[in-house]
């Protein structure tokens, strides 16, 4: 080949790579007003109360709210560096508690809901810095786990992200579905027996598998216990849920449960003395003892959380059904840590109320619904006064049909005061719509609430293969609350 054709080669290769890159579509994508995937926005349009919420306000059974006087101001942060073709990867979606540290920095996770049996699915850790206020991707599990012939891969974060006595960052990865690790068709094997407690040293950089999990089980739900140092989670995928402890500096495992002998699994939580406090299989609440490891049932149960559900309109040619069934809650979807003052707040599963729970006492209270007439509500977190429950409704995807509010519950009158309705602001400003959240945290001294959300953009940027669901494109929110609403 001579000179000149190889200058013609080369010069057709550039302009094909660079037509790929162009038709290969961003993502995240470059939504208006967005500089380096950043954004800062401060509005009276989060205090606008959307007409469906107006409507749905006046239906019986809903519970009352206030509306705040001052907006907060929102920095809003969305991870990249997500790989190649990242745009028509299956679904980014962030399902699991988030982390802030001692110093401050939150950790959060996200992944692809990719082809998790097949080996080809991708998750990450990130970490916000408040100070820099950047956004940086600090850990790839592709990395941590590398992909092997026949070996599954990670697809989400769904158990908390914890952070040890030592400094440094716990937290567990999964499938798409836990429940179906025990099954051939995931090949784990003697590198990856199956789910696994993974530590990232924030002074190296460097992540580590600290501890297996007992072979082809995974976890949705953990918490840790940081007075005891033990992280604990639920074993998914065996005979039956069961609970399961691992004390971080000794790396001794202190208790694994029978298998079947926890119920709902999606929550449980943490007792002052180290007691776990979990759903059992008809609803009541269970209480492993902190010092014998002993199971005993309460006297507390979530079967009293009923709430008669209208009846669907019946298919076309069918009688209709006049009579409305009853929903009843199997146990606690969300959960704070026992308060001084020896309560657990919680959320109910399918009945979406609100409750809280005396240890002591051993008395369960229903405090209405978490938001209008009962809104699927993941996960809360207890002010560090213990004035208030922070919290937002919708967490599947569906909040942003209520416009995704940001709920204050005040502890001592019982009253909901929504801090802003962000979606309707936020798609207007940037074309993004904040749509519900797993992951919710505040700052120690309680003025910042920090939220992973799942979401989508405007229908312009949207995938062949994305629908506007609240799904597809994650966001890390900041959320700063003015001093007069949390007084």
């Amino acid at each position: 080949m001579n000179v000149t054709a190889r200058r013609m080669s080369a010069l057709l290769l550039l302009t094909f790579s660079a037509f790929a890159t162009a038709a290969e579509p961003s993502w995240p994508p470059e939504l208006r007003g967005v500089k380096n995937s950043f954004v800062t926005l401060t509005t009276p349009a989060f205090l606008e109360i959307p007409a469906a919420v107006q409507e749905a306000a006046t239906r019986d059974g809903a519970a009352p709210f206030d509306m705040a006087k001052t907006p907060p101001t929102v920095e809003l942060a969305f991870p990249g560096h997500l790989g190649p073709n990242a745009a028509e990867r299956r679904l980014w979606s962030q399902w699991g508690d988030i982390c802030v540290a001692h110093d401050g920095r939150v950790y959060f996770g996200i992944g692809d809901h990719g082809n998790d049996v097949g080996g080809d699915a991708r998750c990450f850790i990130y970490r916000w810095d408040p100070k820099a206020k950047t956004l940086e991707q600090v850990v790839d599990m592709n990395q941590v786990v590398p992909p092997r012939d026949g070996q599954p891969a990670w697809s989400k974060v769904h158990a908390k992200i914890d952070e040890g006595a030592d400094g440094k960052i716990y937290f567990s990865a999964t499938l798409n579905a836990g429940d179906r690790a025990k099954f051939p068709t995931y090949g784990f094997n003697d590198n990856l027996p199956g789910g696994q407690l993974y530590q990232y040293d924030p002074a190296t950089g460097k992540t580590t598998v600290f501890a297996s999990l007992p072979p082809r089980r995974c976890t949705a739900t953990s918490l840790f216990d940081r007075s005891h140092h033990t992280w604990w989670c639920n074993l998914e995928a065996g005979e039956g849920n069961a609970l399961f402890g691992i004390n971080l500096s000794t790396k001794q495992v202190v208790y694994q449960g029978t298998d079947g002998s926890v119920g709902f699994n999606r929550n449980f939580a943490l007792a002052r003395d180290g007691s776990i406090i979990f759903n059992g299989d008809d609803s009541s609440i269970m209480r492993l003892n902190a010092t014998t490891k002993e199971i005993l049932k309460t006297h507390s149960t979530f079967a009293i959380s009923k709430i008669e559900v209208p009846p669907k309109a019946a298919p076309k040619g069918k009688p209709k059904n006049t009579e409305p069934t009853v929903s009843v809650s199997p146990g606690m979807r969300a959960s704070t840590g026992e308060s001084k003052d020896g309560f657990i707040y919680g959320t109910t599963q399918v009945t979406n109320q609100l409750f809280r729970y005396s240890v002591r006492k051993d008395e369960l209270t229903l405090l209405g619904p978490t938001w209008l007439a009962g809104s699927y509500t993941t996960v809360m977190i207890l002010s560090p006064d213990e004035k208030y429950l922070y919290y937002l409704p919708g967490s599947h995807g569906g909040a942003f049909k209520d416009g995704t509010p940001v709920v204050q519950y005040n502890l001592t009158t019982g009253r909901r005061k929504v801090l802003a309705f962000l979606a309707p602001a936020i798609e207007a400003a940037h074309e993004y719509v904040p749509a519900g959240t797993y992951g919710v945290k505040l700052s120690d001294d309680g003025s910042t609430l920090y939220v992973d959300f799942n979401g989508h953009p405007v229908e312009k940027y949207l995938p062949k293969h994305l629908k506007p669901i609240g799904f597809g494109l994650c966001a890390f929110a900041a959320i700063h609350i003015p001093a007069s609403e949390r007084q």
